[in-house]
Formats: C-alpha cells, sequence, structure tokens
C-alpha cells in the first residue's frame, strides 16, 4: 500500500514544488484521512484528491494505492513522471486533457459540474500522461473494473476533485459515501481559504496604516497582495484625478518581468505613465472597461465589470492584436473592474486578471473588498498631507478605521472557528464511531460559519458607511463594552459588583447624571472594549484575585475621567512607549497591534487624552480624558 503520509519526503516536495499555492498541515491531514478512508475503508484500490487552483490546475495533494510498490514505480518509470511531481498535474485550459475524466467532471456540460462521473477506463482518469495501452496493462494487473471523479462542489463553487479506482462496479451507497467525503473536503478547502484572504485582508489593513504618508506604497500594497497573496495573475490600479483621468499607479503581475518589459516595448507605452491613462469625458474611451465601470449606469457606478477579453482593459490605448497576443501567452481568461468609493464619490479602479474563466461570488466579494481598503489607504495618505492638526487627523482616521479593523477581527474569531473544525477533522482516524458523527455534523454549523464570514466581507465593501455623530452617554459605552466581552452574561447598568464565569469580578463606579458628549456611540463603545480586552487578557493569565476595577467622574465641571484598573500581569517598562504603537502587541504574532492604537487616536480625536500606568504583576491602569466640549 502506498499512502502519502508515510512519506516524510513526498510530503516536503508537495510545499518545495509548490503547485499552485501551498496547503496548510491541518488541510493536508484532512485530504490524507479522505484518500485513507476511501480505500481501507471502502476497499479501493486507489483514491486521489487534488485542489483547483487559480490558475485551473489540479495538483495532486494527496493519494493511498492499494498496490505493490514496484507495480508504483513501474508505472512512474513507463509515464516518466513521479505522482508527486508538479507535471502529474491536469490543467482545465489545456486542450491535451479535454477528455481527462476529472476535467469532464468539473467543466460538466454548458460549464456545469457533474456530480460525479465513471468510466470502466482506468485510462481516462490518467490522460494524456499515459499510454492507453500502458494503463490497460496496469488495469488487468490490478483488476480494477472502474473508476469515478467527484468534483469538490460548495455554493456552486469547484474547488477540488476526488478520483478513485475499484475493483468492483461503484453502488449507490459506494458513490453516497465518496460525495460525504467530497463535501467534508470542500468544507476544508474553503476554510483554509477563507483564512488566506482573511490574513490577506487583515495584512493589507495594518500595511496601509503603517504606510499612511505614501500612496504609491500603498496601491502598491494592495496589487501585490491581490498576485502574490490570493494567486491572480495580474493586478493594477487606477486613480480618478481632478481632471477625470484614470492613470495606472501600481501594478504587479505572475510573469516574468522581462516578458511585461518586451510587451511594453512592442506596444510604445510603459504601463505607469503620460500614455497609459483613460479619460471619463473622452469618448474615445467609452468603451474600456475602467471607464463602462465608473460611469456606471445611469450615472451610478457599478459593483464591478467583469469581461473575457484583455482589450477591452486597455482599449484604445493598445490594439486588439497585441492585447489578443499577450492573453494568449498568459492564459488570462476573465479582467475585473472594480471601482472603489469614499462615501459616493469613485477615487479609483482596481483591476485584476485571473486564468479562470469566471469570478465566483466569493471573489468578488473579496476583490471589492480589497478595493475598497484601497480607497481607505488613498484618503488616509492625502488626509495626512492635507490636514494641518494632528487631533484632525486623529478624528477622521479613527472613522475610517473603525469599520475595516473591527470586521476584520470578527473575521478573526470565524477563522478561529475554522481551525478548530479542521483540527476536529485531522482527528477523526482515531475517533469512535459517536464522536466521529458527531464531529462530522459539526460541518453543518461551519457551513453556517463560512457564509457569516461571507456576510462580514459584504460589509468591508462599504467601509464608508457614514458614522452619525450624536449626544453619547459615556457611562453607557462603558457598560455596553462590558457587554461585547462577555455576550453569554447579562449586564445591567445598576450593577456595582459583576462576577463572571471565568472567574473575573468587575467593580463599577459610574458617576451619576454625567454629561453626554458629541460622539459616535459605536466607535466610543469599541474603544472602550479595547481596553477591557487588553485588562481581561492580562487578568486572565493570572490563577487568582482577577478584578477590574471602573468609574467614571466629572472633573472641572468640563473634563470626564474613565479609569479602568486591573489585577493583571501589568506591562514591563520597556514596553511602555511600545503599547500604544501600531503593529506592536504582546501577544507573539497572534495580534495586528492596532486595537491600542487606534483607540488612543480616537479619543485624541475627541479632543481627549489616554494615560497608562502599570506596575509589573500587580496590574495596570488606563486613564482616560474626554472634554465636553472639543477645542477647535
Amino acid at each position: 500500500m502506498i499512502n502519502l503520509s508515510t512519506s516524510k519526503k513526498s510530503n516536503q516536495s508537495f510545499a518545495d514544488d509548490s503547485f499552485g499555492s501551498e496547503i496548510s498541515s491541518e488541510l493536508q491531514h484532512v485530504l490524507q484521512h479522505i484518500v485513507d478512508d476511501a480505500v481501507e475503508r471502502m476497499g479501493c484500490v486507489g483514491a486521489f484528491v487534488a485542489t483547483l487552483e487559480a490558475d485551473n490546475s489540479l495538483p495532486l495533494r494527496a493519494y493511498n494505492i492499494k498496490i505493490p510498490p514496484s507495480l508504483v514505480k513501474q508505472f512512474e518509470a513507463k509515464v516518466g513522471v513521479m505522482l508527486t511531481s508538479p507535471k502529474a498535474v491536469t490543467h482545465l485550459d489545456k486542450k491535451k486533457f479535454k477528455d481527462n475524466l476529472s476535467v469532464r467532471a468539473i467543466k460538466g456540460k454548458k460549464d456545469v459540474p457533474e456530480t460525479y462521473l465513471v468510466s470502466d477506463q482506468l485510462y481516462d482518469l490518467f490522460r494524456p500522461l499515459t499510454s492507453k495501452m500502458f494503463s490497460q496493462t496496469i488495469q488487468h494487473m490490478t483488476g480494477i473494473k472502474q473508476v469515478i471523479s467527484l468534483p469538490f462542489l460548495l455554493k456552486g463553487e469547484v474547488v477540488g476533485n476526488l478520483f478513485a479506482a475499484s475493483t468492483q462496479q461503484f453502488s449507490e451507497r459506494d458513490i453516497a459515501f465518496l460525495l460525504a467525503f467530497c463535501d467534508q473536503a470542500a468544507i476544508a478547502i474553503q476554510s483554509q481559504r477563507y483564512l488566506e484572504e482573511t490574513q490577506a485582508l487583515e495584512r493589507v489593513t495594518l500595511a496601509l496604516q503603517s504606510s499612511i504618508t505614501d500612496e504609491t506604497q500603498i496601491l502598491q500594497t494592495v496589487v501585490d497582495t491581490v498576485v502574490f497573496r490570493l494567486g491572480y495573475m495580474g493586478a493594477m490600479v487606477a486613480t480618478l484625478e481632478s481632471n477625470n483621468s484614470l492613470p495606472v499607479r501600481a501594478y504587479q503581475f505572475s510573469i516574468a518581468s522581462n516578458l511585461i518589459k518586451q510587451w511594453e516595448n512592442l506596444v510604445g507605452l510603459s504601463l505607469i505613465g503620460p500614455r497609459a491613462v483613460t479619460f471619463l469625458d473622452d469618448e474615445r474611451y467609452k468603451d474600456n472597461l475602467s471607464v463602462r465601470a465608473v460611469r456606471g449606469k445611469d450615472g451610478k457606478p457599478e459593483e464591478f465589470v467583469t469581461s473575457s477579453n484583455l482589450y477591452d482593459l486597455f482599449r484604445p490605448i493598445v490594439n486588439r492584436p497585441l492585447c489578443d497576443m499577450l492573453q494568449k501567452m498568459t492564459g488570462i481568461k476573465q479582467v475585473i473592474a472594480v471601482p472603489f468609493f469614499i462615501e459616493d464619490e469613485v477615487v479609483g479602479n482596481l483591476f485584476i486578471s485571473s486564468r479562470r474563466e469566471r469570478f465566483t461570488n466569493r471573489e468578488t466579494h473579496l476583490l471589492t473588498a480589497l478595493a475598497q481598503q484601497a480607497a481607505v489607504g488613498l484618503r488616509n495618505a492625502r488626509l495626512y498631507l492635507k490636514a494641518e492638526e494632528r487631533r484632525q487627523i486623529a478624528q477622521t482616521f479613527a472613522r475610517m478605521a473603525f469599520t475595516a479593523s473591527t470586521n476584520v477581527h470578527a473575521l478573526r474569531n470565524h477563522i478561529g472557528a475554522f481551525h478548530t473544525y479542521l483540527s476536529l477533522l485531522r482527528m477523526l482516524p482515531y475517533a469512535k464511531a459517536k464522536e466521529r458523527e458527531e464531529i462530522l455534523e459539526t460541518g453543518a454549523s461551519i457551513r453556517v460559519k463560512l457564509g457569516e464570514a461571507k456576510e462580514i466581507l459584504d460589509s468591508l465593501n462599504q467601509p464608508w458607511r457614514k458614522i452619525s455623530v450624536v449626544q453619547t452617554d459615556i457611562n453607557a459605552c462603558l457598560m455596553r463594552a462590558l457587554q461585547k466581552n462577555y455576550m453569554e452574561v447579562s449586564i445591567d447598568a445598576s450593577q456595582t459588583r459583576i462576577e463572571v464565569d471565568d472567574g473575573v469580578v468587575f467593580h463599577t463606579t459610574l458617576a451619576n447624571d454625567l454629561p453626554s458628549i458629541q460622539s459616535s456611540p459605536d466607535m466610543l463603545t469599541e474603544a472602550f472594549k479595547v481596553i477591557v480586552k487588553n485588562s481581561l487578557e492580562a487578568i486572565k493569565e493570572k490563577e487568582k484575585d482577577k478584578f477590574m476595577w471602573i468609574d467614571s467622574s466629572l472633573k472641572n465641571d468640563n473634563i470626564i475621567m474613565v479609569n479602568i484598573r486591573d489585577s493583571g500581569t501589568g506591562i514591563k517598562k520597556e514596553n511602555f512607549n511600545k503599547i500604544f504603537e501600531l503593529g506592536w502587541s504582546s501577544k507573539k504574532g497572534m495580534g495586528m497591534g492596532f486595537g491600542l492604537f487606534w483607540t488612543k487616536d480616537f479619543i485624541e480625536g475627541l479632543g481627549g487624552t489616554i494615560a497608562l500606568e502599570s506596575v509589573w504583576q500587580k496590574g495596570t491602569t488606563f486613564h482616560i480624558t474626554i472634554p465636553l466640549h472639543k477645542n477647535h
């Protein structure tokens, strides 16, 4: 029996050869478990799993073959390709693979994938990698009667493929089991991809704030993320200028830079230069993809516009034959233009090229969210150039960062659930029958969380929603901040002592009849929540004496004082000056280092201050002041 997981060298070759994108060790174990089950529990002669990558390739990720290793070696020697080699990859777009069983199953009829496809010929599974005669010889020696290919489908999107061979014809029961394996694999693969995409958004959010004064670096960060993190063929960003022009400001491609240079020389222009510009007001550009996306219908910009012709992206600047030549050379199948907005104003366009036949709903939501982060970064940079006072900058930045940061943190919670589920799946081979059933039933809730993650991505698409500034009760915000950290506990503002299940005790002393201030209640609650959460993390590191004290009071008739004190582990003196820095976190790589940085900017934007007192191993106090009337 040949089992991929038994060979350290084989596993290593997967990471080193990089068939498309790498997969996590958790996902690798899940996929290996699926093929092991197909062979050891269902009696298949062999089972294989491939994932569908952004370039429409199907690299082999796991396999198990119940035949002598010597026969496998003969097979590999005859074909001239090892099963773990990058050459043993099927491609949906290459004509020579059109009759391959996996390709036929995924492409289906009229681009609707099949539930499964079966064949009596082993050759159909491996064509054109082997000759028909050699496949027939192997089939005769192993007694294989039938092969099957089953695409992994999740909400209509193909994310991979399972194919297997058996000495018997596949019964309806066999197929039902294999389809269950496919469902399990699809959720695992999609969970990893949501993790990768969320991490990409997280990195972009943090990177944009780090390079807040540099427009070019901000836009380059976005296109680099699209290509290097998400695996697309290429990306460009154009900004909408005051003369209604859209010059390209940044680009990135997953092809050799010398090929781009050759193409630029051939067409006689640079992608970043005075000629690589489209104009909204010039009729010659009316059919350009960028112009169509920004103009939209009835004066309202489109959410995105797609095309199967690269020429639509460059017309009329570059002629069709040269665009067609580049499209053929690079394998581009679709291009998309995604306008990005500040409130209702278009400020630019993100363009992405893909080797897939179409952009899925999941992809368009993600790319729209990324485009909007470009808008966030662009506005931040321009405000930094224009604003004269730090307080103005802090207030505006805090408002703009609010939606992105809170949603990214919410996504992180969902990703934690995906990670836990993958870990549970990894334990399946060692679980009892009842435990296995419970773990697999958890898949339904994971599907729900995948849907919720999608909704969060939807909200990231529109980070410029207006945030109301109203008369705000500081005490109410403090209590809501506690509630948000303990959603399962009922917290009443009248309570002065609140004990929760994890042993933490809150003592509150809130002044009655505090005057209200002008602010956003949601944002002020979020600022307090960040501080409370940081204090809770320090408290929970201790085994006993887990206390937090929160008090509010009015000072000098025009300043409200809030103190949040904890009995936690405290902060070392050498870290005092780092605690509010962007990107710094005490969580050893687990945090973004964004929360306290944002909180400080927001409080200062209200005209207030935030100061820190701490004694190592004894506790920390945050002193916050907020004026009733901000001085302008």
